[in-house]
């Protein structure tokens, strides 16, 4: 007991205290100021409230652990949510604590925050477990890679597309400028250094598969930051086979030059015997026909036109 005043007035360890639902029953007051950003009373709430969501069920498993074996701790180590974004490495030990009738009444949890340099990889694993299209399910393939182009993670379309366009599967450790197409290095340099500068950008790559046909792969490239939010510790290449839209893009395109040439011609020549017809003699009654048939040419026209800014676009 001669080491609760010691524990409350620390400024270096961390020590609360849980019911046994693992809600705060105490906080000492360093760690109610690493956590007063969260605006929220502590006491009552989650003991996971500050705690990144993927490790809240290793806090529930420890939890649980506590009263297996009363006589042993359990050391854990647990990401803590940071002010601003991202997180920090924290390590504690959960013990169980009793009534003074020897009946479990809670969690007693000791804990102080790591400083280990070696956790920048664990941080760009975890933006991308956190990135939205990072499910297996989804068709867009995901990579990050670190500051010296060394792929740190990958989801599987990725893998599935490595091996698409390389017959072989991207590792992690790989540098990956070796998969960059000869001559699109430039374009892919540009778009890394300007994530690594913090834009977002979106370019097309043109690839060549083993068995000769093209894939056009639209690649977004996004910058990754550290637990500070400020520094670029990394990049996520989203990559997305837009093939089929290209090729559809290019037909497209196709269609609107044979609309631009090939329709407005004889558009073009209605309106010219329209104009020849208004210098003829007309009645009243031919002349409301000859201004119906001049705007129905024009909205036509403008219909056309439409048609073809459109299929320009897309």
């Amino acid at each position: 007991m001669l080491a609760i005043p010691y524990l409350r007035n620390s400024q270096k360890i961390y020590f609360v205290k849980l019911d046994l639902y693992g809600r705060f029953i105490y906080v000492n007051g360093y760690f109610a100021a690493q956590f007063a950003y969260l605006q929220a009373d502590l006491l009552g709430a989650s003991g996971t409230l500050p705690v990144h969501p993927l490790d809240h069920d290793i806090f529930y498993a420890a939890l649980d652990q506590c009263f297996e074996d009363a006589d042993t701790c359990r050391n854990l180590a647990l990401r803590m949510i940071q002010e601003g974004g991202g997180f920090f490495l924290t390590e504690w030990e959960f013990s169980p604590s009793f009534d003074p009738n020897g009946k479990p009444e809670g969690v007693c949890c000791m804990g102080f925050k790591t400083h280990d340099t070696s956790l920048n990889q664990l941080r760009l694993e975890m933006e991308l477990q956190s990135l939205k299209m990072i499910s297996d399910s989804s068709s867009d393939s995901v990579l990050l890679l670190d500051k010296n182009y060394k792929i740190v993670a990958h989801n599987k379309p990725a893998e599935n597309l490595s091996v698409e366009l390389y017959s072989q599967q991207y590792l992690a450790g790989d540098d990956f400028r070796k998969y960059i197409r000869p001559g699109a290095e430039h374009q892919f340099y540009r778009q890394f250094n300007a994530a690594l500068l913090g834009t977002v950008s979106e370019e097309v790559f043109e690839m060549v598969k083993p068995k000769g046909s093209i894939v056009a792969l639209k690649v977004q490239m996004t910058p990754v930051y550290d637990e500070s939010g400020t520094a670029v510790s990394g990049v996520a290449l989203i990559t997305k086979d837009v093939t089929v839209i290209q090729d559809l893009s290019n037909r497209l395109n196709i269609i609107s030059v044979i609309q631009s040439h090939q329709i407005r011609r004889p558009v073009a020549n209605m309106m010219s015997l329209v104009h020849l017809i208004e210098g003829a003699k007309l009645n009243d009654e031919e002349k409301e026909y000859l201004q119906l048939l001049k705007t129905s040419i024009s909205e036509l026209e403008q219909e056309i036109r439409l048609i073809v800014q459109t299929a320009r676009k897309a």
